[in-house]
């Protein structure tokens, strides 16, 4: 029998990895960028032990995941994992983009038999092929962390994971666990960083054995230099005319200026630039492929075992608009702090360096308001896209804040009512009416109605018994009493297996994290009718989201300090308002949405999941029986 010799992953991948149609902005076969080349090689390139990826949107990163996945299970047969933040990011991922990449692949066929098989060895969460397997998971479950044993992990925005995982530790040790005992241990991290000292990828670019960047040689003097943003004050870097009288025109001026020779370099000369180019490291170690490499003398040198990369997407040859389009989006930015966090974070892909931590302006915020109904504003319209509802109780002495949240296909979600019931608690009245409004239903454009499937209620404070009395009242699995806890790591949700001595399921809440999930979503910006991954979206109703709701909603602020035992931690603080109930309030939805997820089966991406996949899990009626019926 005829041996076949391994090739390089990027080789391996023009020749055998597929885009499919749907899952990006082209289809068919791939073909590996410029700068897809030394990454796609040394992610599977055996000898190097660990590499982490800082970098930004548009790079491909995703894509060269599941290419260097699919390149280890055809070459070396090797048993693999992939974990993103969250179970919903891992059934996105594999149905969208794993699932319909390979049933486009004929060698999939090949080494796949259950390709297109509805049982265990092809499911959203696990593959089985001849001689290797995957796994696809969020860290967010504890239980994800445990009991696998693989040759390969890879990591997916990993700024975006928790920094404990229920009591275990932090997501990323317990992840490398997971390759004791391999051949070929090997540990691929990647993700758009987000903040300077609270970021996975930042301890883990510092604890690599070498770093690279992609070296380009200038068109006019070949001086090599790494694309850099560049500063007013910089004679490098992005220049534009900034006399023209609008950011188009502005925009459309844009070059680079050599860091030697000062000529200006236009988009049109990157590609041949890069073919050209070279990954240089900081001792001057570089590569043009990701197997060989070489000193700064450019005598052969050994493979590090650990490599860190860093590229942004200013180096992309098929932006759609060029470098003009970065600096439009720059110039549309750099006047609203969180806007301009989202460009340093997504564009540059660059750590972003506040000295204060997250914080928001109520007024931009208020300011994108959307209107997502058509003619005159029904009562509590619920947009096309939601999937489900769900509700968020904050209980104070004189009032009862119930907020309602729709959620669409990756957490994207619109606020839809906010009730304000005022009495006390403790007094039949307020119950009753508070009971009433449980069960207010809302309704879609096309007359679809929607309830709410979970609450989440605030049960701390001096009305705890109430509020364990509505529970069982209304159903202990459907109106959840929650207990927040203020300590920087601890899961999402903490559903319990049992009820507490008070007969209801108490749910603890790792509201930092919640918090800190809230925020870096409130950065990202709604574009019309298109759908954007966890956006969120605020209703043009004074009624519902007025100043006061925006001032609560940005009430907090993350600052760093010592705990107990002298270690530096992020905590969040009230800053210059006094009321958060719309802040607890999205934080009890969200929780109630993760419990719907992870505790039942709840399926977002239910529009883009296949029929097997679909029955695994309770359709929303189901559902909605079963919590509202739950003793």
């Amino acid at each position: 029998m005829k041996r076949t010799i391994a090739i390089k992953g990027a080789e391996w991948a023009n020749k055998h990895f597929r885009l499919a149609a749907g899952s990006s902005q082209e289809e068919g076969f791939w073909e590996t960028l410029p700068l897809q080349v030394v990454p796609l090689n040394m992610m599977c390139n055996r000898a190097i032990a660990e590499l982490t990826m800082q970098k930004s949107a548009r790079v491909g990163w995703s894509k060269l995941v599941i290419a260097a996945n699919t390149c280890l299970h055809a070459q070396f047969k090797t048993n693999s994992v992939i974990y993103v933040p969250t179970e919903s990011d891992a059934k996105n991922i594999s149905v969208t983009e794993i699932d319909a990449a390979w049933q486009e692949m004929p060698i999939m066929q090949r080494i796949f038999p259950a390709l297109f098989a509805k049982d265990h060895r092809n499911t959203v969460s696990y593959k089985q092929g001849i001689g290797w397997s995957l796994h696809i998971l969020g860290t967010s479950t504890p239980r994800n962390m445990r009991a696998l044993t693989k040759g390969a992990l890879f990591g997916d925005e990993i700024d975006g994971w928790d920094w404990e995982v229920g009591k275990e530790g932090n997501p990323i040790d317990l992840a490398r666990m997971r390759l004791e005992g391999a051949a070929f241990p090997m540990a691929r991290w990647g993700t758009t960083p987000t903040n300077a000292g609270e970021s996975h990828v930042e301890r883990l670019m510092a604890k690599m054995e070498l770093t690279f960047r992609f070296y380009l040689p200038c068109p006019h003097c070949g001086t090599e230099q790494v694309l850099q943003w560049g500063s007013k004050e910089d004679k490098h870097g992005f220049k534009w005319d900034n006399t023209q009288p609008t950011v188009d025109k502005k925009a459309k001026s844009v070059y680079y200026s050599c860091v030697n020779c000062d000529d200006p370099i236009y988009y049109k000369h990157l590609y041949k630039m890069e073919v050209a180019g070279r990954w240089k490291a900081e001792d001057g170690t570089w590569t043009r492929d990701g197997h060989e490499f070489f000193d700064s003398d450019d005598n052969p040198a050994q493979t590090p075992t650990s490599v860190g990369l860093h590229i942004w997407s200013g180096y992309n040859t098929k932006l759609s608009a060029g470098w003009r389009g970065i600096v439009r989006d720059f110039l549309n930015k750099k006047d609203d702090p969180s806007q301009l966090k989202t460009f340093v974070n997504l564009t540059l892909g660059e750590l972003w360096e506040g000295e204060n931590g997250d914080k928001l302006d109520w007024e931009h915020l208020k300011a994108r308001r959307e209107i997502w109904w058509a003619g005159e504003r029904k009562k509590n319209p619920v947009p096309d896209r939601a999937v489900a509802l769900t509700g968020g109780i904050d209980t104070q002495d004189d009032r009862i804040e119930m907020y309602v949240w729709a959620w669409g296909s990756g957490e994207e979600c619109w606020l839809v009512d906010h009730i304000v019931l005022l009495g006390d608690l403790s007094g039949q009245v307020l119950k009753d009416a508070v009971g009433k409004a449980l069960y207010r239903t809302y309704t879609k454009r096309n007359g679809e109605v929607m309830d709410i499937k979970l609450w989440c209620w605030d049960a701390m404070g001096h009305k705890t018994d109430d509020v364990y009395e509505m529970s069982r009242k209304h159903g202990v699995m459907w109106v959840i009493p929650i207990q927040g806890e203020n300590q920087y790591g601890k899961p999402i949700q903490n559903f319990p297996r049992k009820k507490n001595n008070k007969k209801v399921y108490l749910t603890r809440l790792g509201t930092d994290g919640i918090k800190q999930r809230l925020y870096s979503r409130l950065c990202l910006t709604p574009k019309g009718d298109e759908p954007v991954p966890g956006c969120i979206h605020f209703p043009l109703d004074d009624d519902i989201a007025g100043d006061e709701f925006f001032k609560q909603l940005c009430s907090a602020n993350k600052k760093l300090e010592h705990d107990k035992s002298g270690r530096q931690v992020w905590r969040w603080v009230k800053q210059y308002h006094p009321y958060d109930e719309a802040l607890d309030g999205w934080n009890y939805a969200y929780a109630a949405l993760n419990i719907l997820i992870h505790k039942f089966g709840l399926e977002l991406n239910e529009q883009q999941t296949t029929p097997e996949q679909q029955s695994s899990g309770l359709s929303i009626a189901e559902l909605a029986a079963r919590l509202k019926g739950g003793k």
